[in-house]
């Protein structure tokens, strides 16, 4: 399998999100968010997505944005405490962008001292239970959800590394297939 291109997206990167997210069928917004949601939250959501310090990260298997991963420290956890959670558009589902997202984020949290990793999905989301048991994550039926907790290891030189090498081969990646002055997107 090729080496899916993830980085960490920044504010510049909004009007990607807000397209992915535009993307999004109702059912992947309601397995993301746990219960239908309407444009209006979904909107309100996206205006404050970098007003913390969230890390997001973005998959490009075809030089677009078609996955976004959450890391997020809990309030009042001291660091060690976080969430993740994902949103795949439905047809690049089943393609290993969900598990390379998890695996990104879970680096990211190893790397910044987090201990714990939370994900909420609902029962009937057999993808994500499948991706968090493939994590070795401990699963947990907490009324129609399943909560997930993934222990993350210490930080290694190692980790930091694989971390830094990821960030730079996904810009490296982003720089060459830009458009230039003889290349147009179609």
């Amino acid at each position: 399998m090729y080496e899916l291109p993830i980085r960490r997206l920044r504010i510049y990167d909004k009007p990607k999100i807000i397209s992915h997210f535009n993307n999004l069928d109702d059912e992947a917004l309601a397995s993301r968010f746990g219960a239908p949601v309407s444009a209006t939250y979904i909107q309100s959501y996206l205006s404050g997505l970098f007003d913390n310090a969230a890390l997001i990260f973005g998959a490009f298997p075809d030089s677009c944005l078609r996955g976004v991963g959450e890391l997020r420290v809990l309030p009042d956890s001291r660091m060690h405490v976080a969430e993740a959670a994902f949103t795949v558009e439905t047809a690049w589902q089943d393609r290993g962008i969900g598990d390379a997202l998890l695996s990104r984020i879970i680096t990211a949290a190893q790397n910044r001292g987090i201990r714990e990793v939370h994900m909420l999905c609902l029962a009937t989301n057999q993808k994500m239970r499948r991706l968090a048991a493939k994590h070795e994550a401990d699963l947990n039926l907490v009324t129609g959800q399943v909560q997930a907790t993934l222990t993350a290891p210490w930080p290694t030189p190692l980790s930091v590394a694989e971390e830094i090498s990821g960030e730079y081969h996904a810009m490296a990646r982003a720089i060459l297939s830009w458009p230039g002055p003889d290349r147009h997107p179609e």
